[in-house]
């Protein structure tokens, strides 16, 4: 679980706001009093042409219906309303993203929140059960419009059991967050009412053994093949997505160490090899005294060494980026990634030696900071057509074998990427707050050596 609290004469708190919509990938909901902020309901607007599926309830108030926000736009996918009076105002000012994150306090999304007010606004992630809390509380706000009613759902049994076959999945992969949709679209169905209760809980393990005795009661009316064909099929989605996500964690990682050492050699080499120099010119003038001494062979070895390291690093450039061009690579790479990964499956080649080649193509470009290369890349992969042929598959067989052997890569990419992650030197890295103090820190200590060893035993002679 993750709490933090931001202060609007601190932080920009709508820009945070608006990095966290960006991440969402399926739901938002939004209940605020007053919402007036234009930018953050175009942000909305932007994610529910995505298809993400946006829900908004505010005041009835004349503040909002006196905004540029086009409200009745969000009715299009999704669900508003306005409730609530002078009165008896709605004043909630909360937003729960993808059904794990959930943004409350005192700001309502207003320009004049986030620019003049003085407002808190707290960020909670991880805690499922005050994120099943605050959607209670927007589903109450639903029933309080008039604009639905709460009614107890017919029992689908075929539905309830490939949900439950995905809850299981998601659970198994430790991705439990990602089940939340599936239980507050079944929480209405009397006969699950205690199964969903005890998942909404985080009671796991007792869920389960109800579920299968569920399945037992069921299954002779259902058509098992289809059913677990339909679960293979969202496994095999869900692994897709895992190992997407991980390869593009991999990369970034990979390239902060790349541009960490090449920086390293580029700017440290030189005066390594100016004290590794002098070094060579004392044990020099030691070994004319009849003084032998083994460090001499390492001190040349270790010579060569850095300055063949600093001439084949100096072909390769990598140039810095501005903090908007850090981020701008970033969003680009990742959008790329799922066009041209072997394992996407959005991945535009039928080829997967030529996504593989592609992707290896534009992991290149990333690492060096080639942003023109990326943003390139990106474009060609646009022009083509994502392939759905996952979808196509009948042989239960031939997705068995294929889910088993996403599982195996999903495994290997992990461990890869922790493996990196657990190294000494992305360890070290990841401590440095601001490699410009950094390397002006080691340039500085190195000076200092160079200077006493040349005063001490150069300038003496």
């Amino acid at each position: 679980m993750r709490i933090e609290s931001y202060f609007t004469k601190q932080t920009d708190v709508r820009k945070i706001i608006l990095e966290l919509l960006d991440s969402a990938s399926s739901k938002v909901f939004v209940a605020v009093a007053w919402f007036t902020d234009t930018i953050l309901f175009n942000k909305l607007i932007e994610l529910q042409e995505k298809g993400v599926s946006i829900e908004v309830i505010i005041t009835k108030h004349e503040f909002n219906s006196q905004s540029r926000n086009e409200y009745r736009l969000l009715e299009k996918n999704g669900f508003f309303a306005e409730i609530g009076s002078d009165d008896q105002l709605m004043h909630m000012k909360f937003c729960i993203i993808d059904y794990d994150i959930v943004i409350s306090g005192s700001a309502n999304w207003s320009n004049r929140a986030f620019t003049v007010n003085n407002e808190e606004v707290t960020i909670v992630s991880g805690n499922q059960q005050r994120t099943n809390d605050f959607i209670d509380e927007f589903e109450r706000l639903k029933e309080l419009s008039g604009k639905i009613q709460k009614l107890d759902e017919a029992l689908d049994i075929a539905k309830a059991l490939k949900y439950f076959k995905l809850i299981k999945a998601f659970v198994d992969l430790g991705e439990t967050s990602k089940i939340q949709p599936y239980l507050h679209e079944l929480k209405n169905i009397k006969e699950l009412s205690s199964i969903i209760n005890l998942l909404l809980g985080g009671n796991y393990d007792t869920a389960f053994n109800d579920i299968e005795k569920f399945e037992k009661s069921y299954t002779q009316i259902v058509d098992l093949k289809s059913i677990e064909k339909s679960q293979i099929l969202s496994q095999i989605k869900l692994i897709s997505y895992q190992i997407e996500t991980l390869q593009i964690e991999k990369s970034e990682v990979e390239a902060v160490i790349e541009q960490f050492n090449h920086r390293y050699i580029i700017e440290l080499n030189p005066l390594i090899s100016k004290i590794l120099a002098v070094k060579k010119k004392i044990y020099e003038k030691l070994k004319k005294y009849g003084i032998v001494d083994d460090t001499y062979q390492k001190i040349e070895e270790e010579f060569e060494r850095k300055n063949k390291e600093y001439q084949e690093e100096i072909k390769n450039e990598i140039p810095e980026l501005n903090d908007k061009e850090a981020s701008d690579i970033k969003k680009i790479h990742r959008e790329a990634v799922k066009l041209c990964h072997p394992d996407s499956p959005k991945c535009i080649y039928k080829n997967k030696e030529e996504a593989s080649k592609v992707f290896g193509e534009l992991t290149t470009a990333f690492k060096t900071n080639d942003i023109n290369k990326v943003r390139h890349i990106l474009s060609e992969l646009k022009l083509g057509n994502p392939l759905t042929n996952i979808d196509k598959f009948d042989e239960l067989e031939h997705l068995r074998v294929k889910l088993e052997t996403l599982k195996s890569k999903y495994s290997y990419i992990f461990n890869e990427l922790a493996e990196i992650k657990l190294s000494e030197t992305y360890q070290t890295i990841s401590k440095i707050n601001d490699w410009n103090i950094f390397f002006q820190n080691q340039k500085e200590v190195l000076n200092k050596e160079y200077k006493s060893l040349t005063e001490k035993y150069v300038n003496h002679e």
